[in-house]
């Protein structure tokens, strides 16, 4: 929350800073750190994060002093701050963020072409399984279809587990690489929905 200050002190602090001036510094973090401090926390609301936005953007108001023109330092350190908050937010919470909305807001709206997406899907894993080299299918089946281990389809089809793995591995990759236009088609979806 800004504060009534006396802007000519802060510019005259400001000034000494831009001269290197420690002592004016250390004035202007007493003065602010700990509206800084509660400007983030409303954002955040936690605790730690909040202190080291405040010691982030007093290290950039020192560092970058001297390429700085500040007209009102209360106003500027309070951007500042919450700028790097909603920064810190959007890194921590990008995809807790897009997986809510999306599940909350947006899918809602795609529920009508649930059907049709669930058919969608299981048409092109079943032509992807048919596509697959024989060995690789059959164990792709055993092991998705009919939910057997890794050492059970190894000793049932006499190879080492590791192959199996491997065939797996190749399998499921392969089938991401597959699906990925559908789920592409479906955010795209998705996001014309929300508009």
């Amino acid at each position: 929350m800004l504060v009534n200050v006396n802007i000519n002190d802060d510019l005259k602090l400001f000034a000494l800073l831009k001269q290197g001036d420690n002592q004016a510094f250390e004035d202007i973090y007493n003065k602010y750190w700990y509206d800084l401090y509660k400007t983030a926390f409303k954002r955040l609301n936690d605790k730690e994060k909040c202190r080291d936005i405040v010691q982030n953007v007093f290290t950039d108001l020192w560092n970058r002093r001297n390429e700085l023109e500040i007209l009102n330092l209360q106003a500027y350190l309070h951007t500042a701050a919450r700028f790097q908050a909603l920064k810190a937010i959007s890194k921590l919470s990008n995809k807790t963020i897009f997986i809510e909305a999306f599940n909350s807001n947006i899918t809602s709206g795609l529920q009508s072409d649930e059907n049709l997406l669930k058919k969608e899907a299981q048409k092109l894993v079943e032509q992807f399984i048919k596509a697959l080299p024989a060995k690789r299918r059959k164990i792709f089946v055993m092991h998705y279809m009919n939910d057997l281990s890794t050492a059970h389809i190894a000793q049932e089809l006499s190879l080492s587990q590791k192959t199996v793995q491997n065939q797996l591995t190749t399998a499921s990759h392969a089938l991401r690489l597959k699906l990925t236009h559908l789920f592409s088609y479906v955010i795209i979806l998705a996001i014309l929905q929300y508009r």
